[in-house]
């Protein structure tokens, strides 16, 4: 899949027929205005521009191109006023979101100003017109308002076209899944049809013997060519000894290959399951980790809303990494961070590769990738069902700490987080929301990139702060 985060934006000018007959020149001075706004927004989105449309069979044909370069979302800019009925089917008949742009060429309605001025620069009650007839028929769109040189305005339109694009990628997703989802963990629990009906992703079982037989076809070469790149790269424990190494490269190899043939853009697995074929001697925490620095989506446990939440954070935002709330510093306002064995090097001031003992079952010990996570601002996003079968974002922020040290019996990747909200309030009204226990969270302020993207897919929302 092209996952290329470039909005394509679709811009459709309206005016009234009847001025075509009685203003005939007012299409090609307002093409001007148009090509102001198309050029503006090609800023931040590929623009594909329709024709200024008077009536529903030029709509329909414009929307028809829009679909056929798959445009992510509809810009609706009115060049005077026109009729809601005159746009309205072809709009309710696509799927692509729409935005009104109540914007005119003239930002200044002052003193001095003429008829000219008003015929060029009533679109406002088209646009009323329009949104009113759109919210009678339960048709979702936005409206974003502001002079054609209004940054914000842009801003605004640019974060919704980022939502849109997200949402298009979403529905080309596939979550692979090797193994099985670890029995008990209610709170990820999910009708897969339900969620590729509602929000996009695509679930595919990977067959542990496929997986088996690609991680037994990777050649010597590949694994001392990886093992050379890790040298490089990451700092080496002397825990990690060549046999575990060699091996841990080998299932990140076969891994990535069955990842790529299968155009899998998020994994998730059970870390017992995935080991029910014997042939699989250690498991990918390694590969896991590579995998995500690589842009791979992760979630642990057969989870796939945390896959569908990682993707989400993915197309949105660009970097994302899979972890969970492990343990609670009530002293120190923080909460530990961290899973058993996997991260993402992406975010990491430096990563060491070290040695996990394996206890949960018959295996080589696994290398991970220990990785201390850069200081930074950062953004959480949880995505889960509660009642009625809803789906629910629950949304907060704060900083990755300083790496604080532990004893050296941690075999596993963990960070320090401090969250914005004191950490009592924090845990207690995301238990009372109903959020889940695995997040995936990303770099910076994207608070209103997320809530936008909840708002195109109407999901329910909750931002704790």
């Amino acid at each position: 899949m092209n996952e290329s985060g470039t909005p394509r934006i679709g811009l459709l000018p309206l005016m009234l027929e009847m001025y075509k007959e009685f203003l005939p020149e007012m299409q090609a001075r307002q093409s001007v205005f148009i090509r102001e706004i198309a050029d503006r927004t090609g800023d931040f989105a590929e623009v594909t521009t329709a024709s200024i449309c008077t009536n529903r069979g030029e709509v329909k044909s414009a929307i028809t191109g829009f679909e056929a370069e798959k445009a992510d979302v509809i810009l609706v800019v009115f060049v005077s006023y026109a009729t809601s009925i005159s746009v309205l089917v072809p709009l309710l008949e696509t799927n692509i979101p729409i935005v009104l742009f109540s914007t005119t060429p003239k930002s200044s309605m002052a003193g001095g100003m003429s008829m000219d001025d008003i015929m060029l620069n009533h679109g406002i009650h088209g646009y009323m017109d329009l949104a009113n007839v759109l919210r009678r028929n339960r048709r979702w769109f936005q409206f974003v308002s502001g002079r054609k040189d209004d940054t914000n305005a842009f801003n605004e339109i640019g974060t919704w076209a980022r939502a849109a694009r997200a949402k298009s990628m979403l529905k080309q997703s596939i979550i692979g899944i090797a193994g099985y989802t670890f029995d008990g963990m209610g709170d990820f629990g999910i009708d897969t049809t339900y969620l590729h009906a509602r929000l996009g992703p695509e679930v595919r079982h990977i067959p542990l013997n496929t997986l088996a037989e690609y991680i037994k076809g990777v050649g010597d070469d590949e694994v001392t060519k990886e093992i050379s790149g890790d040298k490089k790269k990451y700092e080496i424990d002397p825990g990690v000894t060549s046999d575990i190494h060699v091996e841990s490269n080998r299932v990140y190899l076969g891994l990535k290959k069955v990842v790529d043939e299968l155009g899998i853009n998020a994994f998730t697995m059970h870390f017992q399951g995935i080991l029910e074929n014997p042939d699989i001697r250690t498991l990918p925490f390694l590969a896991v980790s590579k995998l995500q620095e690589d842009g791979l989506v992760y979630s642990g446990e057969g989870d796939f809303l945390g896959a569908t939440a990682g993707l989400m954070l993915r197309y949105l935002c660009g970097n994302t990494v899979f972890t969970e709330t492990f343990c609670p510093d009530f002293d120190g306002g923080r909460i530990v961070m961290g899973h058993m064995g996997e991260s993402n090097p992406a975010f990491g001031v430096k990563t060491f590769l070290r040695r996990k003992k394996f206890v949960f079952g018959e295996a080589l010990d696994p290398v991970i990738a220990d990785t201390h996570m850069k200081p930074q601002r950062v953004t959480v996003l949880n995505l889960g069902i509660l009642e009625d079968n809803q789906f629910q974002m629950i949304v907060y922020g704060g900083e990755v700490c300083e790496k604080i040290p532990g004893s050296d019996d941690i075999d596993m990747p963990y960070f320090h987080f401090k969250p914005d909200m004191e950490l009592p309030a924090l845990l207690t009204e995301y238990g009372l929301a109903g959020g889940t226990h695995h997040i995936a969270m990303t770099s910076g302020d994207r608070q209103d990139d997320i809530l936008k993207l909840a708002e195109m897919l109407q999901i329910n929302s909750v931002v704790l702060m």
